[in-house]
Formats: structure tokens, sequence, C-alpha cells
């Protein structure tokens, strides 16, 4: 106690300067618009700087875990390499690396990305200059991430799979059975499988993957893994599914550019 009346014995005339600044500014900002824009302003630029610093620092310190991502990634595809090769002629590898691509994959940064709300939305630092359309796919080395919703010359946004209005075909790697993912507005961390009928023989711990069966993802893509499931809905299972994406971790993504996309939809588009 006596410290603390030490304190404001010795830095009175201080603490008295900056009562009365600080009421002078407000002051200043109640009685003109024109200065309380210039504070407003001056607010949001400071409020941006520092959210900027904050947002890099997280993304630093979540490096570690990144890099050691990206070394088993590496190791993984090195390993399907080494297989693949060992069983392909190398005259039909040459003939398959001179056919046109039918996937690419456009590197990308989040800039923006909302978890908590009941329609998420990402934003990325890529867009038409870059090659990247509406109903693109987006995946992680985590996995399934959404599909493009729209984008301009340098952005663009992304509908999750933890967004209300999200629904894909996927199926269950045991099986090959396929239904759709729709997420319900609950926790970023689990999504819902449905449409798979009762007769079917599932377990906990199942890997879901995309089915392949649209235009926008190719098959095989992990989506997550079957946490639990019921038989409340008749004859259909109720399946809670984790999703294998951390979206509170998601930093850098890929966006899929499908070059049959559009072949695709034209021809499902006549025959509909």
């Amino acid at each position: 106690m006596r410290t603390l009346l030490r304190f404001f014995q010795n830095y009175s005339d201080l603490l008295l300067f900056l009562l009365l600044e600080t009421i002078a500014i407000i002051f200043i900002v109640q009685g003109s618009s024109y200065q309380r824009s210039r504070i407003i302003g001056l607010n949001r630029q400071v409020s941006g700087y520092l959210f900027s610093k904050v947002d890099g620092a997280r993304e630093y310190l979540s490096l570690r875990g990144a890099n050691q991502q990206l070394v088993n990634e590496n190791l993984e595809l090195r390993n399907r390499l080494d297989r693949i090769s060992g069983q392909m002629d190398s005259a039909i590898v040459i003939s398959k690396f001179t056919e046109p691509y039918h996937y690419f994959y456009v590197p990308s940064r989040i800039v923006h990305n909302s978890v908590f709300k009941q329609y998420n939305y990402i934003t990325l630092d890529k867009g038409k200059k870059q090659g990247v359309f509406k109903n693109m796919g987006v995946i992680s080395d985590q996995g399934l991430v959404g599909i493009v919703l729209e984008s301009s010359n340098n952005f663009s946004t992304v509908i999750p799979v933890i967004n209300r209005d999200f629904r894909l075909s996927v199926k269950i790697k045991a099986n090959n059975y396929a239904g759709i993912l729709q997420w319900e507005g609950e926790s970023p961390l689990y999504a819902i499988l449905t449409e798979i009928p009762f007769h079917l023989e599932i377990l906990q711990g199942d890997t879901i993957l995309t089915s392949g069966f649209s235009s926008i993802f190719p098959e095989g893509i992990e989506v997550g893994t079957i946490e639990s499931f019921s038989l409340d809905k008749g004859n259909f299972y109720d399946i809670r599914v984790m999703l294998s994406t951390e979206f509170q971790r998601l930093f850098h993504v890929n966006v899929i550019r499908n070059y049959r996309q559009e072949e695709q939809q034209n021809l499902e588009a006549q025959t509909r």
C-alpha cells in the first residue's frame, strides 16, 4: 500500500497531465465530426497493423508443425512414386506425361478465415489472374477444405465444409458406399454423413474420402473418420464424422483446377 501511495505521490504531475489530455481528446472527438473520423481512421490503422502482426506471429509459431506435416507428406509421396515406378512400364509413363493435365493445383494463402459462425467463409490471396475461378475445389495437406464461391482479379472466397450450405458427395473407404457430407452448424471439428443405408456394416474409425462423383474434386481426398453413428432416422445411418482439417490452424491451401470440368458439366447438362 505504501508503495502504491509513493508511486502516486512521485508521479502525480504526470498522471494529472495524462488525465487532462484524455479528457481534452474526448471533448475534441465528441465535438467535431472531422476529428472523430480522423481518430477512428487512426484506430483502424493501428488495429489492422496489430492484427497483421498477431496473425504473422501465429503463423510463425505454427511453422514447426507445418514443416513436420510437409516432411511426412513428401515421404508418403516418395514412397508412392517408388511403388508406382516399380510396377509401370517406362513407355506407359512417358505417354501419360505427354497427355494434357487433368488436374492442376494453385497454391494459395488464407488471408481471412471465420470458424465459429453458422455460415463461415475463407478468403484466399489468389483470383482470376492466378487461374482461380468459381466452383473449384480447395484442399490442404490435411484434406478437404471447401469450394470456391466467387473470385475477383486477385482474391477469392471459399465456402468451407463448416458452412451450413456446404454439400458434397463422399464415400466410406472400407466399402466404397457414397453419401452426402454436410455441416449442422455446431463444432468446427465434426460434420454429418447422410444417405448411408442401415444394412451396410460400418465401424468407428472408418476413413471418409471424396467420392469423385463431381467435377470439382478428384476421388480419394481425405475428409475425416467416423466418430460415431446411430439409426435414429429410419433406414439410414446418422453418422458423425471427425474432419481431418483443423480450420483454426489453416494457413495454406491448394485450389484444384479440373481442365475437364467444363466438358463434363456441359455433357451432364445435355442429358438432364
